[in-house]
């Protein structure tokens, strides 16, 4: 680096002594035109000094004077202004090789304004930007790893009662009746391992948008009524009920009436999952100028508010025993955020007073 910057110093002085020559020599005959196009005593006057200034400085003694003079004033001018220029040159040479071998943890000097400025902003800039790339790399790599033990693990747990409950009855001299009870866990079992298989696909169809929405208008209050109609059973068997609260003046929505209908019962069963001693879910709709809003309420076990948005994590569950217990995979609330985007609107989830509350925003 020195070396060059000591090549490119010599190149200007050349160039600048060059410059002042071919300066003097151009006013030497621009007056000397000029005093042949107007010939009166005050330019033959001012002509002539110049021509004899001329003499006395391009003669050789004065010559040398000039050029040592030059010189030495232009390198201590290159020397001062150029030191800085060069260090800094340096710390952006010794940044890049640092960046090249893999380090980015590098901060130039950026108070200046200049060229080698906007240069070192873009370095420190591009050095962030790796550091941040490599942290959510890393990020990224960490949670693909979390999610393929997590599925090994939801699957091989139903996996493994279904097969300990069928080598029982193969294997042991069982009673019918004992034999019909096994045979109903492993069928429980195996339709809980469906369930979640179907799921893994849902989840990596959406995550590729390989899945097609198909909109049509849908009368919101009759679908919700349905819904309730629908789930009856399960809501019985946990001791809950839906109690509707719908906004009269919403007009039909725009949606494809399988996946709303899915993310519809993903929320219904997750508060029949975990909020089910609260014994209602309300459901209620609001709208404005621009969008329709449905909530989805739950009365106990509010999910605290530092966990609100990892819930929509795929496998995330806040409680891995009972969600065991209960069969949740931890992908219906993933899936059912996913529908609603495909949609145009958004999920989202609050602390409520006694609960929690999911809020599906669906543009009219």
């Amino acid at each position: 680096m020195k070396n060059r910057f000591w090549k490119f110093t010599i190149k200007i002085l050349v160039y600048a002594i060059i410059s002042l020559f071919l300066g003097g020599l151009t006013t030497l005959l621009l007056a000397y035109g000029y005093y042949k196009l107007f010939d009166n005593a005050l330019v033959r006057i001012e002509v002539l000094w110049l021509v004899s200034v001329a003499e006395g400085i391009f003669s050789p003694g004065w010559c040398l004077v000039y050029i040592t003079v030059t010189l030495l004033f232009a390198v201590v001018l290159m020397w001062v202004f150029t030191r800085r220029t060069t260090k800094r040159m340096d710390g952006i040479l010794t940044a890049v090789s640092q960046m090249r071998e893999g380090s980015y943890r590098v901060l130039l000097p950026n108070e200046y304004k200049d060229s080698l400025g906007q240069i070192e902003q873009g370095i420190n800039a591009l050095a962030v930007q790796v550091q941040d790339s490599q942290g959510e790399s890393k990020e990224v790599e960490q949670a693909k790893n979390d999610f393929i033990i997590n599925i090994a693990h939801d699957l091989r747990t139903p996996l493994t009662s279904i097969i300990g409950y069928l080598a029982f009855i193969s294997e042991k001299q069982l009673d019918s009746e004992l034999s019909a009870k096994y045979a109903t866990i492993a069928f429980e079992k195996s339709k809980q391992l469906e369930n979640l298989v179907e799921s893994l696909f849902d989840v990596a169809n959406f995550a590729m948008d390989t899945i097609t929405v198909n909109k049509k208008e849908i009368n919101l209050a009759k679908f919700l009524c349905q819904k309730q109609d629908e789930l009856y059973p399960q809501l019985n068997d946990a001791g809950m009920e839906i109690r509707l609260n719908i906004d009269k003046a919403i007009p039909t929505i725009q949606a494809d009436g399988d996946l709303m209908a899915r993310a519809f019962d993903n929320l219904i069963g997750n508060a029949i999952r975990y909020a089910k001693e609260g014994k209602y879910i309300d459901i209620e709709t609001t709208k404005d100028d621009k969008n329709i809003y449905i909530s989805f309420i739950t009365h106990a076990n509010p999910i605290p508010s530092s966990e609100l948005e990892n819930i929509f994590d795929k496998l995330y569950r806040l409680e891995k025993s009972r969600a065991s217990r209960t069969g949740g995979a931890g992908l219906g609330l993933p899936i059912s955020r996913r529908i609603v985007e495909l949609h145009g609107g958004t999920l989202t989830a609050r602390q409520t007073a006694d609960g929690t509350a999911f809020d599906i925003c669906l543009p009219k």
